[in-house]
């Protein structure tokens, strides 16, 4: 009887260490980060890109992106009601420019915790957050900036 009691109380203290481990963890791992990875793939040594990134809370500031350089962010997505989390970049490349949403968090629907993004001379290819079925793909082409004389 004194082994049997001595065993459970053994059990409750792994329990309690076992649970209290799984709690510590849960708060150091946030369920809720994401990261943003932007690649400048095009081929040419000469392919600066410009571009800029933002949410309405954080603005990340302009900055120069040669080829085969990656420009990476993270952030907590803390979901509140009637607000959904996006964060948009503008890019420039020579006379060509575009902007698109990096990251759009709804609560419709599971967001993604890593996103990456390639930009070549064609655009911006990713993951399309609208569409599910299409999985990654041209997301936005370059348009031309037309000079005003």
């Amino acid at each position: 009887m004194i082994r049997r009691k001595k065993k459970q109380q053994q059990h409750v203290i792994t329990v309690a260490i076992t649970t209290a481990t799984v709690i510590m963890a849960r708060a150091l791992i946030s369920v809720d980060a994401r990261i943003i990875n932007i690649t400048n793939t095009i081929s040419s040594e000469k392919a600066l890109i410009i571009i800029h990134c933002a949410s309405a809370d954080d603005d990340l500031g302009a900055r120069a992106m040669n080829s085969g350089e990656v420009y990476s962010w993270h952030f907590e997505d803390n979901w509140r009601p009637f607000r959904d989390a996006l964060f948009w970049c503008h890019l420039a490349l020579e006379d060509k420019r575009l902007s698109f949403d990096a990251y759009v968090e709804r609560p419709d629907r599971l967001g993604y915790a890593v996103l990456g993004y390639d930009v070549n001379e064609t655009g911006v290819y990713g993951p399309d957050m609208f569409n599910m079925s299409r999985a990654y793909g041209l997301l936005h082409a370059w348009r031309q900036i037309r000079e005003l004389h």
